[in-house]
């Protein structure tokens, strides 16, 4: 029974690459006290274990796969890496390459050290950095080297065990140590979280400040009579600074005639006032206009909630408090902000960057008016321009093949490298023309999630027979060099941020989390902080640490 089995799978060797798929995806959501091995590490593990079954992998699923997932980083990344090339994000971009070429200088020294191989030693570095794509980098420098067919084999294999020993204390230990950071560094990051927020000018800051461009999630439809003493004869614009939290006169009946309100129009004594506003807001309107009558026998506005991509080079670069005073602003209320599908605090100075994507609610003609003066409206869509994700593979894997010399090193981008360039420039020009070149979120985690693990599962069961012996000899060894490699880059990264680019405590952890291309640790600080003030500088290293730590993969190869 067991010898047919084998040769069945042996015969649909696709088998075994969706059984460890399946295998894998299944024990990475299991977690204890919060933590687990992640999808990555899971399927590899059980591909490996997969593995000890003698199968041939077609060498064309795993560049495929790969490409698809190098593609998809690059092209989400794409607008905030080009975006950031700018004044104010150069110190993201110095802390990034310090973590970075401390990865390799360590990665580099402990494979001197316990006399590693350039294969372990990559996989070192891409495990205990947690950035997967410098496997594929790796893989495409060996192909290169002037090795047999089995020699080269040998080094693919050593790549997957040494990043599959180093991933898991990449993952899991450097949360753990990102939680003990504030604690060396001597803060209490809720409340440093909290100043930060304050000094950019938080929600409450805001509140205080009628006058500021103030939203809210909450936003209601209300009418009230100008029959409280002092209404009449003010402007709408007097009677809108008045409350406490944004409120905007949307529409003004008078007698029978219903009108469009502006600022300077003088409300006269029994007009009525139809607003709109936060809820909180409506609580003082009866004691500053007059009794709440019914909106409904009034007008029907029709309302709706709009993702906005900023892609307007007049408001990029601004901050949120800096739009306080358009006439345009009007009406409009901003729910969220996302910067890389991740929320951050609508805070006053919360710098605008290309492709934030920004959520207004409102009246229908005012939502998208904004719409059209910020960017480009984001409408729902389940398609993926397929076209651009082929055209991009083919031209990242032409740029692959390009072999250049630095002081007498062979460096190339591989395919994996190449195909991240191209998904580099192609979300970039998406961020330019967004009429085309789409690739909606489900899109993307497909690409990215499915790309990233077939890739994977093809390593492990074409690697999984050389694993054993491979743990056997060096395992150890390789799980101490893993631990310094994976946390010397963060301390390095504390040392030049803090006494160096003098940063704040709060946003240097935030660059480190995205340096170190580790969301969940991202995550955590946010909960132990209970602010979103973090993702502020997350997202700039984020994207460039996904180009270089991946380019790293290939370098190591040829410094080794």
């Amino acid at each position: 029974m067991t010898q047919e089995m084998v040769r069945i799978v042996q015969a649909s060797p696709e088998i075994l690459v969706f059984l460890a798929m399946a295998i894998g995806y299944f024990i990475g959501k299991i977690k204890i006290k919060g933590f687990g091995l992640g999808t990555t590490a899971s399927v590899l593990i059980a591909a490996m274990a997969l593995g000890q079954i003698s199968i041939d992998v077609p060498p064309l699923l795993k560049s495929i796969s790969f490409a698809l997932f190098a593609f998809c980083i690059g092209y989400q990344v794409g607008p905030e890496f080009f975006g950031s090339l700018r004044k104010e994000g150069l110190n993201y971009l110095w802390i990034t390459l310090v973590v970075a070429l401390a990865g390799v200088a360590v990665a580099l020294a402990m494979g001197k050290l316990f006399h590693f191989d350039q294969g372990t030693t990559a996989g070192l570095f891409a495990g205990a950095m947690t950035q997967s794509a410098a496997i594929g980098t790796a893989q495409g420098a060996v192909a290169h080297l002037q090795l047999s067919s089995a020699e080269k084999a040998v080094l693919d294999g050593n790549i997957a065990v040494a990043y599959a020993i180093t991933y898991i204390f990449g993952t899991v230990g450097v949360i753990v140590f990102f939680k003990m950071l504030p604690g060396f560094l001597r803060i209490d990051l809720k409340e440093e979280a909290q100043k930060l927020e304050e000094k950019m000018g938080s929600r409450s800051s805001l509140s205080k400040n009628p006058e500021l461009f103030m939203w809210s999630s909450l936003v209601g439809l209300r009418a009230y009579k100008a029959s409280q003493t002092g209404a009449a004869g003010k402007t709408i614009g007097e009677i809108e600074r008045l409350f406490p939290d944004r409120v905007t006169v949307e529409k003004v009946k008078n007698t029978d005639e219903l009108k469009s309100a502006y600022p300077d129009m003088v409300v006269h004594e029994e007009d009525i006032l139809v607003m709109t506003g936060n809820y909180e807001g409506f609580v003082v309107a009866s004691d500053i206009i007059g009794h709440e009558v019914d909106v409904s026998g009034i007008i029907e506005i029709m309302g709706e909630s709009l993702d906005v991509c900023i892609l307007n080079r007049d408001f990029v670069g601004k901050s949120l408090g800096e739009l306080a005073g358009l006439e345009n602003a009007r009406g409009i209320y901003l729910r969220r902000i996302t910067r890389q599908g991740r929320e951050i605090p609508i805070i006053r100075d919360a710098i605008i960057h290309k492709c934030d994507v920004v959520q207004l609610v409102g009246a229908k003609d005012n939502v998208e008016k904004a719409a059209r003066m910020l960017g480009y409206p984001l409408k729902p869509t389940s398609a993926t321009d397929l076209m651009m994700v082929g055209a991009g593979c083919v031209i990242g894997t032409l740029l692959g093949m390009v072999v250049f010399t630095v002081m007498g090193v062979p460096i190339t981008l591989s395919t994996a490298g190449g195909v991240v360039v191209a998904g580099l420039l192609a979300g970039w020009l998406r961020s330019i023309h967004p009429t085309f070149g789409q690739i909606p979120d489900a899109g993307q985690w497909l690409l990215n999630d499915l790309g990233l693990n077939l890739f994977i599962a093809c390593i492990g069961l074409a690697s999984g027979k050389q694993a054993i012996a491979a743990l056997q000899t060096s395992g150890l060894n390789i799980f101490l060099a893993g631990v310094v490699v994976a946390l010397v880059p963060i301390i390095a990264g504390v040392l030049f941020g803090k006494l160096v680019l003098r940063m704040n405590p709060v946003l240097l952890l935030g660059a480190l989390t995205g340096a170190r291309v580790i969301p969940p640790a991202l995550t955590t600080l946010q909960e132990d902080a209970e602010s979103s003030a973090l993702t502020l500088g997350f997202a700039a290293p984020f994207a460039f640490a996904n180009v270089i730590l991946t380019i790293m993969g290939s370098i190591i190869i040829n410094l080794m």
